[in-house]
């Protein structure tokens, strides 16, 4: 029989930032604790230990079956001292240590965790086992059964794992939530989020997509925007240029003024955080620099592959966050004022705001627009304009239908209606077709030409003139 692995819960905390018993913690149908238990056991851990404070709630009923060790205190490293207590004895393979801020840490994750636990145990020497993705560690981890030991006299955990890296053995897991712990009331909004929205595909998401212009009062996390940024950054970049950069607003009065700049649109004040999303050519003007060279923004080419890598780095992170349950809305009026906006968040030369986002935790619903017949957009083999007509009627009665819809369900509600009357053509006719630069931004060339994000090369003078 092979030696066993245990897995030690680490739940004696009380949870303070969180406000409550992070056991208890409602993960989808499940507390955290339930949750956590139940991936050990499918990772293959053979028996699993729970530590609690010393008169803490007792455990769901689901657990009373469970191994239950009771401390006085909240330090982590005495949790675990406790939780090793009569496991220090021979025959162990290893031990996986898992705090409760780490309950939405997949099955598959832990489980890789446990098999390198034990190809590490059958090998000359003590290991330290350590989940790591996107190149960095992260929790749950795993300590073979010589290590175990050092515990009684460390500091903390971290002195083990720093205390020799050559023993640290890495074991690749596509899973960021051993990066992501439950530590704040925004990490359990983010987790909750995550599991409504578990199992859904891309395109779903995609055609699930709603502008939302309402919000709760809840921020978004540091580790939360951290991870959907990092998820985001590996979008398509035009001749690998990497142009693309967001500033993330969230102290109030930047955010104010933020608004202010973009059409004091109500979205902006009323989210946790407006995301300015940049084509950025600073850091490749750095890089002609470093070599000798300097930039020339006269060709357009580089202001459309900036202004591309942007949109599909945009594009990407609006997906992210949707699929954590987040709402976003893309604010084009960042092009307002881009030199004001440009101060404001005291971007480099060579960088321009291309739009903004508000993203938070939605607090309205609206019904999704229904886009351009899919025959306007596919075409096949050549471009099928003589159907142009069609196109305009079916795109005219798909935004009648929808504020039709929408004046129905917010019927005796203090929501404006929407004029039913106007299509998509009248709409493209007022932004496009009178004369006028869309939406007043005749000044975006001159402005684009400060920010030594383009400028226009002189045009040649006609023939016969000087």
């Amino acid at each position: 029989m092979a030696p066993p692995v245990v897995a030690v819960i680490l739940a004696a905390g009380r949870g303070r930032r969180m406000g409550r018993d992070k056991a208890f913690l409602e993960l989808g149908a499940e507390t955290a604790v339930e949750r956590l238990v139940r991936h050990c056991r499918e990772a293959g851990c053979d028996a699993v230990r729970v530590v609690r404070q010393s008169g803490a709630e007792p455990l769901p009923v689901t657990l009373r079956d469970l191994q239950r060790v009771e401390v006085d205190s909240e330090e982590m490293i005495v949790s675990l001292r406790a939780g090793l207590a009569e496991l220090l004895c021979d025959g162990l393979c290893g031990v996986l240590v898992a705090p409760i801020d780490y309950a939405m840490v997949s099955a598959k994750a832990l489980g890789a965790v446990v098999q390198e636990l034990r190809s590490a145990a059958a090998e000359p020497g003590t290991r330290v086992v350590l989940p790591l993705c996107r190149q960095r560690p992260g929790h749950p981890i795993g300590l073979t059964a010589g290590i175990l030991d050092e515990l009684q006299h460390a500091a903390d955990l971290r002195e083990i794992v720093r205390r020799d890296p050559g023993r640290n053995r890495a074991v690749a897991v596509d899973d960021g939530w051993v990066l992501r712990d439950l530590d704040t009331p925004e990490d359990l909004s983010a987790a909750q989020g995550a599991l409504r929205c578990a199992g859904m595909t891309a395109t779903e998401l995609m055609a699930r997509h709603r502008s939302r212009r309402s919000y709760l009062p809840l921020g978004v996390g540091d580790a939360q925007l951290r991870w959907l940024v990092d998820s985001a950054r590996h979008a398509s970049t035009s001749a690998f240029l990497q142009a693309c950069a967001v500033v993330a607003v969230r102290d109030p009065e930047r955010k104010a003024a933020a608004a202010r700049l973009c059409a004091d649109q109500r979205q902006i004040h009323e989210a946790p955080m407006f995301l300015a999303v940049c084509a950025d050519l600073h850091k490749v003007a750095a890089a002609c620099r470093a070599h000798g060279g300097a930039l020339d923004p006269s060709h357009l080419e580089l202001l459309v592959e900036a202004t591309v890598d942007a949109a599909l780095f945009g594009q990407n992170l609006a997906l992210a966050a949707e699929s954590e349950g987040l709402g976003i809305c893309m604010i084009g009026a960042a092009r307002n004022h881009p030199v004001e906006l440009a101060r404001l968040l005291d971007l480099p030369e060579h960088v321009y705001v291309v739009f903004g986002m508000t993203v938070g935790w939605p607090a309205d619903d609206p019904l999704p627009r229904q886009r351009m017949p899919l025959a306007a957009v596919l075409h096949d083999e050549r471009y099928h304009h003589e159907d142009t007509s069609a196109w305009l009627e079916a795109a005219d009665g798909r935004m009648q239908d929808w504020a039709r819809a929408m004046n129905e369900r917010d019927a005796g509600s203090d929501a404006k209606p929407i004029d039913e009357t106007r299509g998509w053509t009248d709409r493209m006719w007022w932004l496009c077709g009178r004369g006028q630069p869309p939406k007043g931004r005749a000044g975006l060339p001159d402005e684009l030409r400060e920010l030594g994000i383009y400028t226009p090369p002189p045009r040649p003078a006609e023939e016969g003139g000087r």
